[in-house]
């Protein structure tokens, strides 16, 4: 009975965040070059989001080798824009879990050659609905699904 209570606890939190994304133009960008990224908040994140966001964009682009070491060295433009940003407070996800809403980061990322020309589109969703996962958890999965289709 405790390990079926342990095996169901696990499942619920491996299931806590979801994280799909959607192409819209294929990227033709150089695979030997490393990124440069900004990110333009239009929803408010909030300062800790944003720098948990930039923390995770940085770690996984340093373990892929494509995080551009310096701003003035060759890169390729990454443009991440923040189009929703709704995370519940901690205690309201707690006291009533999905009754408090979901979490929800949407961003939409624009990749450019040297000249400025777009050369790839994609967006990506990330969403918590449980009481079980962590924002800082959501946010990492979003910076990887970002990374992966920046990579691939």
């Amino acid at each position: 009975m405790l390990r079926n209570a342990i095996l169901l606890g696990v499942l619920a939190l491996l299931s806590a965040c979801a994280t799909n994304s959607v192409t819209h133009q294929a990227i033709t960008a150089p695979a030997d070059l490393p990124f440069r990224y900004t990110i333009l908040n239009t929803e408010e994140a909030s300062v800790e989001g944003l720098a948990m966001l930039r923390e995770s964009l940085d770690e996984h682009l340093q373990a892929a080798g494509r995080l551009a070491a310096t701003p003035e060295g060759p890169a390729i433009p990454v443009e991440i824009t923040i189009t929703n940003y709704y995370m519940r407070h901690g205690g309201a996800r707690f006291m009533v879990g999905i009754m408090a809403g979901r979490d929800s980061l949407r961003s939409r990322v624009r990749v450019f050659d040297g000249e400025g020309k777009q050369i790839g589109a994609f967006e990506v969703e990330s969403t918590n609905a449980t009481a079980w996962g962590t924002t800082g958890g959501m946010i990492d999965k979003h910076a990887e699904e970002i990374v992966a289709k920046l990579t691939q």
